[in-house]
Order: C-alpha cells, then sequence, then structure tokens
C-alpha cells in the first residue's frame, strides 16, 4: 500500500466520507442527489483535515509507535519527518481554503476549529487520559454536524453527534487498555485507574449509546425501518461490551464493525 494512502487510514477516510454524505441525505432525504457536489467538497474537507491530523498524530507518537504501530509509515521511514510537516501545513490549509471558498463561512469556521482541537489534543490533551479521548470521539461526532452545516440542516445532527461521540469514546478507552504497554508517554485512563475500570467506563458508554439509539425513531427523525439494523448494531454494541474484559483485539474489530453498522442505520433511517 502507497505510504500516504496508509497514513490517510483508508478504512477512516471511507468511513469518514460516508458520514458526511449520510448528514447529507438524512437532511434531504432523496433530495440529497442535488447537494453531492457540496458534499464533495466537504467530504474532501474531511479527509484533508484526517490527513493532516494523522500525520500529526504518527509525528508526535514516532517513539510510541515503534512499539504499537511499527509498521507506519514514519517509522518505517517510507515518509521522512520533514514531508510529513509539509503534508500537515498544506492539508490544513488547503481544507480552510475548499470549505471557504466552495461551502461557507462557518464550515470553514468549523473546520479551523476542528484543526485546533486537533492540534490540542496532539500537544497536551491525549496525555490528560478521558480529557483527549473525549476530543477525539467529539471530533468523529462533529462529522455529522459538518455534513449537516453544509445542507444547511446540522440542528437535526445533535443526537447523531452524541452517538457518534459515545460509541467512540468506548473505542478509544478499548484501544488505550490495547496498548498500555507501549504508551510509555502518557497516563491513559487505564494506566491511571487499571485496566478493568476503562473497560468498565468503555461499557457504561456503550450502554448509553444504545439507550439513545432508539431517540432518532421516537422523536421521529427516522422511520420504523431504522430500528432493523440499529437493533443488530446495539447487539454488536453488546458483544463489545462483553468480551472486551477478555480480548481487547476482538473487542476493537467488533466495535469497528459496530459502528460501521451504525453508519448503515442512520443512512437507512435517513432514506426512510
Amino acid at each position: 500500500m502507497n505510504p500516504w494512502v496508509k497514513l490517510l487510514r483508508p478504512a477512516n477516510a471511507l468511513m469518514a466520507i460516508f458520514a458526511t454524505f449520510i448528514s447529507g441525505l438524512i437532511s434531504l432525504g432523496t433530495g440529497v442527489v442535488s447537494e453531492w457536489v457540496i458534499l464533495t467538497f466537504a467530504s474532501l474537507c474531511v479527509i484533508l483535515v484526517m490527513l493532516g491530523g494523522n500525520a500529526m498524530n504518527d509525528l508526535f507518537d514516532i517513539e510510541t509507535d515503534k512499539t504499537n504501530h511499527p509498521d507506519r509509515p514514519l517509522v518505517t521511514g517510507k515518509i521522512s519527518l520533514k514531508n510529513a510537516k509539509i503534508s500537515i501545513v498544506i492539508s490544513y490549509i488547503a481544507s480552510i481554503l475548499i470549505a471557504l471558498i466552495f461551502i461557507s463561512y462557518l464550515s470553514a469556521l468549523f473546520v479551523v476549529i476542528a484543526e485546533l482541537l486537533l492540534f490540542s489534543y496532539e500537544y497536551s490533551l491525549k496525555r490528560s487520559g478521558l480529557p483527549g479521548n473525549l476530543i477525539i470521539s467529539i471530533l468523529v461526532g462533529f462529522i455529522f454536524v459538518f455534513g449537516g452545516i453544509v445542507v444547511g440542516h446540522f440542528y437535526r445532527m445533535i443526537i447523531l453527534f452524541f452517538l457518534a461521540t459515545l460509541s467512540n469514546t468506548s473505542r478509544e478507552l478499548i484501544k488505550d487498555v490495547e496498548d498500555i504497554q507501549g504508551d510509555f508517554d502518557r497516563l491513559t485512563f487505564p494506566k491511571r485507574y487499571g485496566r478493568r475500570a476503562a473497560l468498565s467506563l468503555s461499557a457504561v458508554f456503550i450502554s448509553t449509546a444504545v439507550i439513545l439509539s432508539f431517540v432518532p425513531y421516537y422523536t421521529g427523525l427516522f422511520s420504523v425501518y431504522y430500528l432493523i439494523p440499529v437493533f443488530f448494531c446495539d447487539v454488536l454494541f453488546g458483544v463489545t461490551a462483553f468480551i472486551q474484559f477478555r480480548n481487547v483485539k476482538k473487542a476493537q474489530e467488533f466495535s469497528k464493525l459496530s459502528m460501521i453498522l451504525g453508519l448503515i442505520s442512520f443512512a437507512v433511517g435517513g432514506l426512510t
């Protein structure tokens, strides 16, 4: 795989693009087809912010990644530190300009806020434990809000923002447990309070997300057809909460699969 593509984390990028278009779908229904151009620009902004954020993450984490992720491009030397720094600057500036020129001033402001949060996270908040986990998860939820802003219906994305934030915070805690040996330069939640406490908190976030997953139906945002895929999504989250105490690596896989199914649930809700 091309090292720059690997730096972007293709699976995460595809999920982000999907989430951006789903935001438009939920806001406009089938009318989203007429807004495909602006949503494409919005997706490009999201990809560039993610590219810059991943490059910055790998730059700050190059020592811990030698243990946790030895195949990443900066660790292997396939991308130089100088080129990584250049890519951060270009990606961040380009995303702001695209939002400013092709979308709106508000969307450009939102991109700037997201980039500042990413920088704050990498510079200091990632070493703070749970607050850092929450910042990353809020940024995941921001994707839905951003998609809503682009098509002028961001208020409909508020519940999806909370669902994405809660479920991703659980995943962040599971990842911290998985990386507990390699994270020697930061005091993550599991390092401070222990593995079991972190996984128990993860289960609380999962449970809250599962309970709130029915809100879009009861508020009339989604039809009854949404309940079918979200039921299976919630079952997978339940499995994640259960097996994480035995196998965090497997729980990571189930967590990602649950989030993908959650996106599909939102798409079904937007279409019906």
